[in-house]
């Protein structure tokens, strides 16, 4: 865990439906962090990434209040890898140091006890920006090529042959999947896809229970625990204080009204423990 918290780092290619993922996981409990979110926070105008970015681009890439126009951008990185790759210099650093700001700031901030602590990294370029490395899983997003054609086609305006090169300069699929603890499947309705999403939440209560030492279960449970583990690596130590605290218990209710003075008393309590020590080791022995 990191820190307090689980950490779900959930990436996939274009269109493939992270956000809705992510929409479903916060239902659930989890708060999220998209980094393209705060790629844009990045390129806001006046801002050293926004100058950069002009600077290597020029002010063709400017829109209405001269804030950075994203497919005026897109249209240009995604035909060019040499351009992406510049563009990507610029942004990713950014992105990548206030996500791990925002994951150091939960660190130390607590839950509720009855609560399960997740947060959401939702990043498209997870894996090639190193972010994984800060996750204690990994999710990845997948749907059928033609499924995310026809998303972007339908949800940025592309044309078929737009959409198809959004796709075809990511890293192909199976680099993500190479480096997945869970593949979530969205290609098909919404409820196959939160039922595979509610399954792997109920694992991860699972194993934060785990994790934290079944905080949620009674102390005394928690006592038993620990006397049993106690008795299953001392077995000879458990017995000796079972039978001395026995003979002392019945020496001390046999005695009570025997007129004896408290060092005679604690000699006869001192005693119990010597019988039970030798009575112990006299039954291993044999």
């Amino acid at each position: 865990m990191n820190g307090n918290w689980i950490v779900i780092g959930l990436t996939g290619g274009i269109a493939t439906g992270k956000s809705t993922v992510a929409q479903i996981l916060a239902e659930l409990g989890a708060k999220t962090m998209d980094a393209d979110v705060l790629a844009h926070q990045a390129m806001r105008s006046g801002s050293a990434s926004w100058k950069q970015i002009v600077d290597a681009f020029g002010e063709q890439v400017l829109g209405n209040g001269r804030e950075i126009d994203r497919m005026r951008l897109g249209s240009l990185v995604f035909s060019d890898t040499e351009a992406m790759a510049r563009l990507e210099r610029i942004v990713h650093p950014v992105v990548v140091s206030e996500c791990r700001r925002m994951l150091r700031e939960l660190r130390d901030r607590q839950m509720a006890p009855s609560t399960m602590p997740v947060v959401v990294l939702e990043a498209i370029k997870l894996i090639e920006s190193g972010m994984q490395q800060e996750c204690d899983e990994v999710w990845v997003v997948t749907a059928p090529l033609e499924q995310q054609v026809q998303r972007l086609m339908g949800t940025r305006g592309l044309t078929m042959d737009e959409a198809r090169l959004r796709i075809g300069s990511q890293q192909p699929p199976e680099k993500n999947l190479a480096m997945a603890d869970v593949v979530i499947d969205n290609g098909g309705d919404l409820e196959r896809t939160r039922a595979q999403i509610i399954a792997e939440w109920k694992r991860l209560e699972t194993k934060y229970l785990s994790m934290s030492g079944g905080a949620s279960k009674p102390s005394s449970g928690g006592n038993m625990s620990s006397w049993r583990k106690f008795v299953d690596a001392h077995p000879r130590l458990a017995m000796w204080a079972v039978l001395a605290v026995g003979m002392v218990v019945i020496f001390l209710l046999t005695s009570r009204d025997v007129d004896l003075e408290v060092s005679q008393r604690l000699f006869m309590a001192l005693a119990c423990v010597a019988v039970a020590g030798i009575s112990t080791w006299i039954v291993h022995w044999e």
